[in-house]
């Protein structure tokens, strides 16, 4: 960048302050402003702007100049040599799970109408290799190893829903107080009975 971008960076920076709400006195907005730019100075000022923007959609907090830094020269992750590395389609399908929260509007394919659960939403779920461990493949995208999951359907998918609802019957049943879990653990004695 060079100071004719300073122009630019600045607005975009105050667009970022006020997306995480960042508040400071003028002075001290200036001085912020002008220390990001000096740190960010080295990369191409579209470059930046559009770091910035990933910063705005990834961060919970304002970002600090290491992380936009990452976002500008992101360190290449290498796959480990003992997994394998998640193909292009399970990372779509991931990502937007992750957006939609893991659930999907309900199915009427084949499997879903035969397992009578196309009524409900779909389910983004773990892939499992055994019944304890589930398949983790390396995603390119966020550099690390991450589970494998795909949208359940059919008899997946009612398994899933009747599991769910055992849970939730079993928290209902859970005592709701300490006395409660107490008497149920110990029993219901009455104080100087021996037990």
């Amino acid at each position: 960048m060079t100071d004719f971008d300073f122009a630019q960076f600045e607005k975009a920076f105050g667009r970022l302050m006020t997306l995480f709400r960042l508040k400071l006195r003028p002075a001290e907005r200036e001085e912020l402003t002008r220390t990001y730019f000096k740190l960010l100075e080295a990369h191409d000022i579209a470059d930046v702007l559009e770091a910035g923007a990933r910063c705005g959609q990834k961060n919970r907090t304002f970002p600090k100049p290491v992380d936009w830094l990452a976002e500008l020269d992101p360190m290449p992750a290498a796959c480990p040599q003992d997994r394998r590395q998640m193909r292009v389609e399970e990372i779509d399908a991931l990502d937007r799970a992750t957006a939609m929260r893991y659930e999907d509007h309900p199915c009427l394919c084949s499997e879903c109408v035969r397992a009578g659960i196309d009524d409900q939403p779909l389910r983004y779920v773990p892939t499992e290799l055994t019944d304890d461990e589930y398949e983790r493949a390396f995603n390119p995208r966020r550099g690390h190893l991450e589970v494998v999951g795909h949208w359940a359907h059919g008899d997946e998918l009612a398994r899933w829903y009747r599991a769910r609802a055992e849970l939730y019957a079993t928290w209902r049943r859970a005592p709701r107080t300490l006395a409660a879990a107490v008497a149920l653990i110990v029993g219901t004695r009455e104080p100087g009975m021996e037990g």
